[in-house]
C-alpha cells in the first residue's frame, strides 16, 4: 500500500519484507531520540522486534532499505538495528529459543503496570501467551485476532 498527498508526494507505505513480516515507512517529524532514564510510557511503543529465521539476510535487507546499521548484541545472534546517529531503532532475532512458535513479524513491545494481571486478561480476552511470564517480566503474546505483541512489566 502506498499513501500520497494531492502533489503525488509519498506519505506512507506500508511493505512485505522477503520472509513476509510487513512494516511501515512514514516520513519523520521532529526528534524522537531523546533518551531517558523514565519509565517506559504504560500503552505506548517502547521497542520493536522482528523475529525471522535468517537474521544476517534481513539485517541486510533494513539496511539497505530503511539505512540502519546492524550491530550484534552478543545475545543468541541478536542484532540492534540502529540510526546514522547510533541510537538504537529495532531488534532483529532469530525464531527459536524464547520466540519459538512466533512467525516472522514485527512485534511491538508494550510496557504495561502489572504484568500479571495483563496475562490474566489475556487469557481471559480470548488471546494466548506464546512465551514469557511474570518472572521473566516480559511475555510475547497473539491478541483474539491474530497479532503478536511483547508485554513487559514497567520499570
Amino acid at each position: 500500500m502506498h499513501g500520497k498527498d494531492g502533489d503525488g508526494q509519498s506519505q506512507w507505505a506500508v511493505l512485505v519484507d522477503p520472509v513476509g513480516a510487513a512494516f511501515g515507512l512514514i516520513p519523520v517529524v521532529g526528534d524522537a531520540s531523546a533518551a531517558t532514564d523514565e519509565p517506559e510510557t504504560v500503552g505506548c511503543i517502547a521497542w520493536l522486534t522482528l523475529v525471522v529465521p535468517d537474521v544476517p539476510s534481513m539485517c541486510e535487507f533494513y539496511e539497505r532499505v530503511v539505512g540502519w546499521s546492524a550491530v550484534s548484541t552478543d545475545v543468541d545472534g541478536e542484532f540492534e538495528l540502529r540510526r546514522s546517529d547510533g541510537v538504537a531503532s529495532a531488534a532483529i532475532c532469530h525464531a527459536a529459543g524464547d520466540h519459538e512458535g512466533v512467525p516472522p513479524v514485527w512485534i511491538l513491545g508494550l510496557p504495561v503496570d502489572e504484568l500479571d494481571a495483563s496475562l490474566r486478561l489475556v487469557r481471559e480476552s480470548g488471546g494466548e501467551i506464546i512465551n514469557g511470564s511474570t518472572e521473566t517480566g516480559r511475555a510475547v503474546i497473539r491478541d483474539p485476532v491474530g497479532v503478536f505483541v511483547a508485554l513487559q512489566a514497567n520499570r
